[in-house]
């Protein structure tokens, strides 16, 4: 049976797993990173890739987390072991060893599907309440909505992602989800703020895209100046 530290340790390795930068390596050999956003998540990897491949990656990294937190809770009880699990998953992406290995530089992954996944798979073992993920979701789909209705243009993801993520831990204690699971939320919104800083300088500096700026994009963006 696998202790708690290698628990951890697959933990952190699966969510290595750069799902995206793999996709579009596989399909376009090219470096997803060099484009758009430099992100290897979802909404880059659409935009150079297409729709389906964005769509798959989606489901890969949310599905990976989700697969942990399950694999956790099967293996061990302690809710501090699984709530840390959870968020190894989460730094794994956003922090991919395998990808710092190859070229000695980390991943720009947010790490929202993989939060995305976690919550989900809390919910279906039923260490959250429902609502837990459900609010944060369909924050996320108002902020992101919401401008489209009113001015007929799609809002940006960035800002939408950072208050659904706010959103989390309030979530959270008002779930009475338990020290363990109330600071695994914390820490989820701490690490996908820190990964949102350049978002958070392009919005200032105008030049981050909207969403419709980026699924309609069809050639790929001039790659990063090296």
């Amino acid at each position: 049976m696998l202790t708690p530290a290698l628990l951890c340790l697959l933990a952190y390795l699966i969510g290595s797993v750069p799902s995206g930068y793999l996709l579009i390596r596989a399909t376009r050999k090219v470096d997803v990173r060099q484009y758009g956003s430099h992100s290897i998540g979802a909404i880059n990897v659409c935009r150079v890739g297409g729709i389906w491949l964005g769509a798959g990656t989606l489901l890969a990294d949310a599905g990976k987390a989700l697969a942990v937190v399950v694999l956790a809770r099967a293996l061990v009880s302690s809710p501090w072991v699984i709530a840390s699990a959870s968020l190894l998953v989460m730094i794994g992406h956003a922090y991919s060893l395998w990808l710092f290995l190859a070229d000695r530089r980390f991943s720009e992954g947010k790490s929202v599907a993989c939060a995305l996944g976690v919550v989900f798979a809390l919910s279906l073992l039923r260490a959250f309440p429902w609502y837990v993920a459900v609010a944060p979701v369909a924050l996320w789909l108002v902020g992101l909505v919401g401008p489209r209705l009113l001015t007929g243009r799609w809002s940006y993801i960035s800002p939408a992602s950072m208050a659904a993520t706010v959103s989390l831990p309030l979530a959270a204690f008002l779930a009475q989800a338990g020290a363990a699971y109330l600071g695994l939320s914390v820490a989820m919104a701490v690490l996908i703020l820190i990964r949102h800083t350049n978002n958070v300088r392009r919005l200032l500096a105008g030049t981050e895209p909207r969403l419709g700026d980026r699924l309609s994009s069809k050639a790929f963006p001039s790659p990063r100046a090296q």
